[in-house]
């Protein structure tokens, strides 16, 4: 028994000093983001890591791509601004040892076109300039201001326009960015982010007095986490949480968010921003640990890299702090977790691929072509290579390719403004022969239907049809006539086939809107379609509506048997059935600019069945109007009560299941 313990100990103890499992990571995965289906798809890489001189920093906090592409680096924790060269050898090194120059946790600078370095001297509370050089210049203190008295002036992030104008990001600080002159005047605050209404706001604004919200915490707004300027002098600023809205802001001179507060994908954790010379934005962002880049509108194109703290592996991020793009369209990146910085390149398909978004997006399609086409050679999955080929065929009037590649990029603005062309071009063509053949369908419906009441004049069909033809009539005037419609219903006893043959009419034409509604209003790959998920979503509230329309009308003394319950909801659905066979046809015909036709059918539909049921369940239990609608507003509580307990009951039969299913697999292995 000793020796079995003993061996007990040792494998234990053999087991906890076992290395552990060691995932691999690639630092240069990519995805791009595909708008028109709002999902990130894989794709090989745009970027990847380049080898640089790997300089040790202490704490690498900031960092600025100078006009002549050298590197500048904010070293906090070695009280340093860093000069790097573009292969990331060190150049020069600025703060002082003592006196004026000497820096104290700087944690933000920026560099002038002319190689002047204004740091933001956190540790000293001050602006402090330098030559190109490298030399003491000057420093900016706290402005004097009635408007500064109650602010403390700790600089942490700073632009400068070409005017000299300071636009300064203080620590924690809700009023925006501080502006100053060039003689340190103060010129106000800047840009400033909007506070967050909350719906519990809203609600102490209703119930509290005066008094009572003046007690209150004021609902402040987020502070700006960096900021950043383009070559044209737009000011970006980025702002970390609010799940992404207004994450980044492109400001003008007068303050106007261009971007009008969007929301960003992958801007939740958002750290840096920074804009290459073609208007193309890059951005860090924690909570989705990539590197994202977006075109001039703000929309998400690519992401690439990956962050984790435990890194120690050249190309995978650690904690970055700061961006920025030098003129090759490098990418540059501090990491105070590793204390280095990492330069990621453009790979070959990455530089075609920005060449042609960037000439697409100036509207030079027939520029862009060549790019697409070697884009295209590369990689035929990447949706962006469809929508820009689309839109060249579409510029040089090839209607016909522009169709196919925009459907397969799912670009429906695209494809509607090729379909259009397509359109009018087949009714300029055929305009004569659809004349006559809409003029010989409508002699064809009117005589038939003449034709078809004198034979059955001349030779009724038996006595057993006239029964099951006439509730099949009724669908009709039960739409057109519902009151009079249910009375007689309610009277009648409904053959079980017909209702059944009516429920499985609906069904086909519920499949048929599936499968061949236009692209314009069903943007989706056939292929992918859960025919039974979608015929789920479309039964399952109808079944459930009967079950507890009975239910709650006969605990209201309703006089509705389940019978005629069934009957009339089977009847309600005649709408469905008369508008969407049209509505099916129009919506492979009409536009976007023309769906407002299918969009007020499809609306109609919808009321006009709403109004049935009300209709329905008022005549079937014999309720006044007011009493039908209390009933039909415990019926929908009662259809959610329904729908909660089936998924409380699916949850826990599958909980149970799993677990007999994983004890099963246990015997059965160890067995």
């Amino acid at each position: 028994m000793k020796r079995f313990l003993i061996f007990l100990l040792l494998a234990a103890t053999s087991m906890l000093v076992a290395p552990e499992a060691i995932h691999a990571e690639l630092p240069y995965r990519t995805a791009y983001y595909d708008s028109n289906q709002s999902t990130w798809l894989r794709i090989q890489p745009v970027y990847s890591p380049a080898e640089t001189k790997g300089i040790r920093f202490v704490e690498p906090i900031d960092l600025q791509v100078g006009a002549d592409d050298k590197v500048y680096v904010a070293d906090k924790g070695a009280n340093r601004v860093i000069v790097l060269d573009n292969d990331g050898a060190l150049l020069q090194t600025i703060g002082e040892e003592e006196g004026a120059g000497m820096l104290s946790a700087p944690e933000g600078l920026f560099v002038t076109p002319e190689g002047v370095v204004y740091v933001a001297d956190s540790g000293n509370q001050r602006i402090a300039v330098f030559r190109a050089d490298g030399t003491f210049d000057r420093e900016y203190k706290k402005p004097a201001s009635t408007f500064l008295e109650q602010e403390h002036f700790v600089p942490v992030k700073l632009v400068v326009d070409r005017r000299g104008v300071m636009y300064v990001s203080l620590n924690s600080s809700y009023q925006g960015l501080l502006r100053m002159n060039d003689k340190g005047e103060f010129m106000g605050f800047f840009g400033a982010n909007k506070a967050q209404q909350t719906v519990l706001n809203w609600l102490k604004k209703l119930v509290l007095n005066k008094e009572q919200l003046d007690k209150e915490t004021a609902s402040l707004p987020r502070p700006i986490s960096n900021v950043a300027i383009d070559k044209d002098g737009f000011i970006f600023t980025a702002t970390a949480a609010g799940f992404g809205q207004g994450a980044i802001r492109k400001l003008n001179a007068g303050g106007v968010d261009a971007f009008k507060n969007k929301t960003l994908v992958n801007g939740h954790g958002i750290v840096d921003v920074a804009s290459d010379s073609k208007g193309f934005l890059y951005n860090i962002d924690m909570e989705s640990a990539n590197i994202n880049i977006y075109d001039q509108n703000g929309e998400a194109l690519f992401a690439f890299g990956f962050i984790d703290n435990a890194t120690q592996q050249y190309g995978v991020l650690g904690f970055p702090t700061s961006i920025g793009v030098d003129s090759k369209f490098g990418v540059w990146i501090s990491d105070s977790r590793t204390g280095t910085i990492h330069k990621f390149v453009r790979t070959e398909f990455g530089s075609d691929v920005m060449n042609a978004l960037g000439l697409y997006l100036e509207g030079k399609y027939e520029e862009s072509k060549p790019y697409w086409d070697r884009v295209y050679a590369r990689n035929d999955m990447y949706n962006g290579t469809f929508q820009g080929l689309g839109k060249v065929y579409l510029h040089e009037n090839n209607n016909e390719d522009a169709l196919s590649f925009l459907k397969t990029a799912f670009d429906t603005k695209g494809y509607s403004k090729a379909f259009w062309q397509i359109r009018l071009e087949f009714l300029q063509q055929h305009f004569i022969w659809i004349i006559l053949g809409l003029a010989a369908l409508f002699l064809l419906l009117r005589y038939s239907r003449l034709l078809l009441k004198k034979q059955l004049q001349r030779r009724p069909l038996p006595e057993s049809w006239q029964r099951p033809l006439g509730d099949l009539r009724n669908l009709w005037y039960v739409m057109l006539h519902p009151y009079h419609g249910f009375y007689k219903l309610k009277e009648a006893r409904v053959a079980p086939w017909i209702i059944i043959f009516i429920l499985v009419s609906v069904v086909a034409v519920k499949i048929l809107t599936i499968y061949y509604t236009g692209f314009l209003f069903h943007p989706v790959e056939l292929s992918q379609v859960n025919l039974f998920g979608s015929l789920g979503l479309f039964v399952v509230p109808w079944v459930t509506w009967i079950i507890a329309n009975y239910l709650v009308c006969s605990v209201k003394d309703g006089e509705g048997k389940f019978r005629e319950v069934i009957q009339g909801s089977t009847y309600a659905l005649a709408p469905y059935l008369f508008f969407s066979i049209p509505t099916l046809l129009l919506s492979n015909i009409v536009t976007l600019d023309e769906r407002v036709i299918v969009d007020s059918l499809n609306t109609v539909m919808f009321l006009w069945m709403g109004v049935m049921l009300i209709v329905m369940t008022q005549v079937i239990h014999n309720f006044d109007f007011v009493e039908t609608l209390k009933n039909i507003a415990i019926t929908i509580f009662t259809i959610g009560t329904i729908w909660l307990f089936a998924f409380l009951v699916f949850g826990l039969s599958y909980n149970l299941y799993d677990f007999f299913y994983q004890l099963y697999k246990e015997v059965t292995f160890y067995g």
